[in-house]
């Protein structure tokens, strides 16, 4: 017998809102998505959503959003806003959840409370009971929102703060502009990741099906409630992570960067070692995807076609696409065991803290079934080396890269709202950019193998990066 799932109101729907959603919908969940670009929202409400238009700098715009459903789950997600005063648009939020008798109110924060990193200082683990930074402007704006947040919860609303690590995953729609991917390697692909002074600061991160699972376990489970760091089990230098990712999709090395001398103002860096400890022990919850490479493998296969995994917090956890090598091992990042008493979440043993009980007339449970078979996609095969098949990539020339006189050919990437130089000819690959002669209202949409004039002015609209091949 499954336990049922409440209603769920995600303020703030976008890129983890979303694949909440499709998580609770796949279970027959009632589920209002909210959120002021709500054409962005239109696939959930195909999928069953209750689609509400809502602008958190509004804060009048909460209560309306949450009437109607009975003591609903609410998941706030929506970033500072500069409008208002520190604090008032959660305040005001989790407030109209008391009004409605929610059933628990979830704040998605950030790690960043804890402040800037110093190089020599990011390698001591950080968890709920570590010094935040109350001096730090940035951090003191989620501190603001976190005090804004207890204070309604001393009147009595269950509310439960995710302090989160760097959140990535894959696209959630296939052949659409919505919600691309997130994370490292869409930076690689362009150019724009950088190994800050050396590549030495400890950065954790947390893959979306995890943070998916742990945002529902939140809700679903009536004894939790406080504050956790959110992260996987494998923080870890950011050059080791860059790198390996790098060499993975066959891309460059990342670039090195120095954060005291680069141009402006000190660049702020905010790496931390989040201990995931509590919040696994809490929640009775084992990460699908415990390190990065277990992500990023994930991410591959479902580049290659294959479909996103449903996300289940009720019987069998879902099985990863992709199947990912053992974490890599370095004396530099040395592994936390879990503590001997920590519970382990299994398909044949389900956590008792998040799934009902079994009526007492239920036969004897049988004999656990094997796992389902785990799918394996050649893209996850190694690869050939760099020197024989080198990778195109933006901002140089093919030619060169082949290790032959220049071309005057190269890769351009376009992410939304970016526009081409003028003065070259553009070959589309990837994406639908927009184009016109000096007359934007004018503009026509290209697909790829279209060809864009000198004389023309190329820009990209859309929501996903556009792929264009530049001539000289």
């Amino acid at each position: 017998m499954k336990t049922e799932i409440p209603p769920y109101v995600i303020l703030g729907c976008g890129y983890v809102g979303t694949r909440l959603a499709q998580s609770l919908l796949a279970e027959g969940a009632r589920v209002r998505v909210c959120a002021r670009r709500v054409a962005l929202l239109e696939p959930l409400r195909e999928l069953g959503a209750d689609v509400h238009y809502m602008d958190g700098g509004r804060p009048h715009q909460f209560g309306p959003a949450l009437l109607g459903l009975d003591r609903p789950v609410v998941v706030y997600c929506i970033p500072g806003i500069q409008d208002l005063p520190q604090g008032e648009a959660v305040r005001r939020a989790a407030s109209a959840a008391h009004k409605v008798m929610a059933r628990s109110f979830i704040y998605l924060g950030s790690s960043a409370v804890y402040g800037r990193s110093e190089a020599h200082l990011t390698s001591e683990w950080v968890d709920e009971d570590s010094s935040v930074a109350t001096s730090d402007p940035d951090s003191g704006l989620r501190l603001h929102d976190e005090a804004s947040i207890k204070a309604v919860g001393q009147a009595g609303l269950r509310t439960v703060i995710l302090r989160l690590a760097a959140i990535y995953g894959p696209p959630l729609w296939s052949g659409t502009n919505l919600q691309g991917g997130r994370g490292v390697r869409q930076r690689l692909r362009t150019g724009q990741y950088k190994l800050w002074d050396g590549g030495n600061y400890y950065f954790s991160r947390i893959y979306i099906d995890d943070l998916v699972r742990i945002i529902r376990a939140c809700g679903e489970t009536a004894t939790v409630t406080g504050t956790y760091v959110v992260g996987d089990d494998h923080p870890c230098p950011q050059g080791e992570y860059g790198r390996w990712l790098a060499t993975h999709l066959r891309l460059p090395e990342p670039q090195l960067a120095d954060s005291h001398q680069s141009s402006g103002p000190r660049q702020a860096i905010r790496g931390r070692r989040l201990r995931n400890t509590r919040l696994k022990q809490d929640l009775n919850l084992q990460l699908l995807y415990p390190t990065y490479r277990e992500g990023e493998l994930q991410i591959d296969a479902i580049e290659a076609g294959a479909p996103l995994p449903t996300i289940r917090l009720y019987g069998a956890d879902p099985t990863p696409v992709a199947a990912a090598a053992p974490a890599p091992s370095t004396p530099a990042t040395p592994q936390v065991a879990p503590a001997p008493s920590e519970p382990v979440v299994s398909a044949a043993q389900p956590s008792p803290k998040v799934v009902a009980a079994a009526p007492a007339t239920v036969k004897p449970q049988a004999p656990a079934e094997p796992p389902p078979e785990v799918l394996h996609f050649p893209t996850l095969q190694p690869q050939p080396p760099l020197v024989a098949w080198p990778r195109a990539h933006a901002g140089q020339d093919l030619g060169r890269l082949c290790g032959q006189e220049p071309l005057g050919a190269e890769l351009l990437v376009l992410q939304a709202g970016q526009s081409a130089p003028s003065g070259r000819i553009y070959l589309v690959l990837a994406g639908h950019p927009h184009a016109h002669h000096g007359d934007p209202e004018s503009a026509h949409s290209l697909s790829p193998l279209d060809l864009c004039p000198k004389d023309a002015q190329l820009h990209n609209p859309g929501f996903t990066e556009v792929t264009l091949l530049a001539f000289t």
